[in-house]
């Protein structure tokens, strides 16, 4: 049953579950606030938390058919032949070059160029499936990856910036994303395989979770079994390895080393209804970040901005900026100025990975050649929230902190 027939099979029985979460739903809670810049808001509306009800009432909790919808859609959505959902974006990057391995795309061992600048389990995955992370340094004008390089390589799209590394094997790390191009292609669909998250602070989200997409059939069937215990349920050749292995019970039949990194059936309940709204999603968020770097530039701040880049689509996950290294002030007193305005910050993802604690616990990982734009970010960028519900009152928010911060 899909996710529309379900709310109306309810209905039809008497139980208008949309009516009833409309009249529920607290709006305050999920309403914009205008007199703070947040880094993320509530991406979501009654029909979710109607659909989640659903899965409640109908005794389905593990992943099933809401779950099936939401990978059909999301794989239409990126231009993939396939989708996997998995209980987090961590887990989709886990999952996915496990999988790479399972396949011989990659072998054990293999080096694997890794952004120097990226999320913390962006570098760990590599490691946990096997491979050798190599950190590099990005580009100074995307923060990503870019260029031709000789080995597989971890294209991630920072920030909603979409890498546009290229080697002999391209795999994405657009976690961060969704809805990226790099000319008229989506994140996604640019390697072999691509990782999402859906995330709460996400532009799509499905509170916890995230995706695996891919072209390639067998690699789709590998996913499926690594997400899963390693076992032959959701493959589409279950059949050829049950016969094939017919002395084993085929309801409990492993085949790949695994993991449990299912989705909940309410996180697919989420995700079926989000899934349509991307596009306007970051057509504004993408109108948001060309404006907001356009007018803190013309501020004449000793900061920098990263506007988007020809030839690509930038997603708008958040807004990152630079200090100038003669900056009258550190990074930490500038959040703190932007913070006692209500302008929340971060670092930019895990800055500088390499200089973080856990990097020299990373089996096998290492640096190639020097770092001085992920040193920069290390010591002076920072992030604040973008999202599509944004508009010039969050700007404004954010050029007056920026002026109070920086022009005392």
């Amino acid at each position: 049953m899909s996710a529309s027939a379900a709310l109306q099979a309810w209905a039809a029985r008497g139980l208008d579950l949309e009516a009833l979460a409309r009249q529920w739903v607290v709006q305050e809670e999920l309403a914009v606030p205008t007199d703070r810049l947040p880094l993320a808001v509530a991406p979501y509306d009654h029909v979710e938390v109607a659909e989640a009800i659903a899965t409640l009432l109908e005794g389905r909790l593990t992943m099933g058919a809401r779950v099936r919808a939401f990978e059909d859609a999301w794989a239409a959505e990126v231009g993939a032949a396939h989708c996997v959902m998995v209980n987090s974006g961590s887990s989709a990057l886990l999952v996915m070059l496990s999988a790479l391995v399972a396949t011989g795309r990659l072998s054990p061992g293999d080096e694997v160029l890794v952004p120097a600048v990226g999320w913390s389990t962006s570098l760990f995955s590599v490691a946990q499936a096997g491979l050798t992370p190599v950190l590099v340094d990005v580009d100074a004008d995307s923060l990503c990856l870019e260029g031709a390089h000789d080995r597989p390589v971890l294209a991630l799209h920072l920030l909603g910036q979409p890498s546009r590394a290229t080697g002999p094997l391209v795999i994405e790390d657009a976690c961060g994303a969704h809805g990226a191009r790099v000319g008229d292609r989506p994140v996604g669909s640019l390697g072999v395989a691509a990782a999402f998250s859906f995330f709460f602070s996400h532009h799509l989200t499905t509170g916890e979770g995230g995706a695996v997409t891919m072209q390639d059939r067998d690699l789709a069937d590998a996913c499926r079994s690594v997400r899963a215990h390693g076992w032959t349920r959701e493959r589409s050749d279950r059949a050829w390895m049950e016969q094939a292995y017919g002395e084993i019970d085929p309801r409990f039949l492993f085949v790949t080393p695994g993991f449990n990194l299912r989705p909940t059936e309410v996180a697919g309940a989420f995700g079926v209804h989000q899934v349509g709204r991307l596009q306007g999603y970051v057509a504004r968020r993408n109108q948001n970040h060309r404006e907001w770097c356009a007018a803190v530039a013309d501020l004449g701040l000793p900061l920098r901005v990263f506007p988007e880049l020809p030839g690509t689509t930038h997603a708008g996950f958040a807004f990152p900026m630079l200090l100038d290294a003669d900056a009258p002030l550190d990074r930490a007193e500038l959040c703190r100025r932007l913070e006692a305005r209500g302008v929340q910050t971060r670092p930019i993802s895990g800055s500088n990975l390499a200089r973080q604690p856990a990097f020299e616990a990373v089996p096998r990982a290492r640096v190639e050649g020097a770092l001085p734009v992920a040193d920069a970010v290390h010591s002076r960028g920072i992030f604040v929230g973008q999202s599509h519900a944004f508009d010039q009152r969050h700007l404004d928010l954010l050029l007056d902190a920026l002026k109070a911060a920086l022009l005392r």
